[in-house]
């Protein structure tokens, strides 16, 4: 069989208008056994005066292509997410946002869920695909949740510096077992709440959450730190190995 192909989101730097995508995640999807396929969002989407972003939204044309080509997504990490696009106002805490990467990946991981592609996010990833499933961020865990805990790490970036406990049952705890070290770069995170269209399934030992999963879609899996980042450590990997299990199982029921 064929190596199952990852569509991988990327980035922009406005400043010099290029696009960039950190190599770590390119090398776990080739380490793992897939084919990497950069995302990165088109130029022409229109800007949006309105404030109505279920309009634009559904204004922008996420390309048939893509999917015709590609097995599974790996959502990566980034800035924070536009509040708008979960109907709150900007706080003075939220960080710099890019609402066209915001608005083109949404409609994507949004498009995934229809079609039952696998999906995988990091970091932002995870708070990007609880937004596109209809869910709600906290823009400030410190602020918000009131944890004292650091999780916006000054170690290096390989270095686990907190524990995660999995939810007996969840699709993180068969891959990474009830407990697992992780490292820590962000300042927002997933609401927890039955009224969400996910389940949270890995907390930090402060309670925040860590994980996110829907239960009811072949995998689609989110976590707040940066695997990517921990390569050696092949539990860490083993979130990759998930990804790309889904993707070829995809594979083999949509080939000719």
């Amino acid at each position: 069989m064929k190596r199952p192909v990852i569509g991988v989101t990327g980035d922009r730097d406005e400043s010099n208008g290029r696009y960039y995508i950190k190599q770590e995640y390119i090398q776990a999807v080739w380490q793992t056994g897939g084919v990497p396929l950069i995302i990165e969002y088109p130029l022409d989407i229109p800007q949006n005066w309105s404030g109505d972003r279920k309009a634009w939204l559904d204004s922008v044309d996420v390309k048939e292509e893509i999917f015709d080509r590609v097995d599974g997504l790996l959502f990566t990490g980034g800035c924070d997410v536009d509040p708008a696009f979960f109907e709150e106002r900007v706080s003075v805490d939220n960080g710099p946002i890019d609402p066209f990467r915001d608005v083109y990946e949404i409609s994507l991981a949004k498009e995934a869920i229809k079609r039952g592609v696998p999906c995988l996010g990091l970091c932002r990833g995870i708070q990007l695909m609880a937004v596109a499933a209809g869910g709600k961020l906290h823009q400030d865990i410190y602020h918000e949740l009131g944890t004292r805990d650091q999780h916006g790490q000054k170690a290096p970036v390989w270095y686990p510096t907190h524990q995660v406990t999995t939810a007996k049952g969840s699709k993180l705890f068969s891959i990474l077992g009830e407990k697992v070290w992780v490292n820590s770069f962000h300042h927002q995170c997933i609401v927890e709440d039955p009224s969400m269209p996910y389940q949270v399934t890995a907390h930090g030992l402060d309670g925040t959450p860590e994980g996110l999963e829907k239960p009811e879609l072949p995998f689609y899996v989110g976590v707040q730190w940066h695997p990517e980042r921990m390569m050696q450590d092949p539990v860490q990997m083993g979130l990759f190995r998930a990804l790309l299990e889904a993707a070829s199982e995809r594979r083999s029921l949509t080939e000719p």
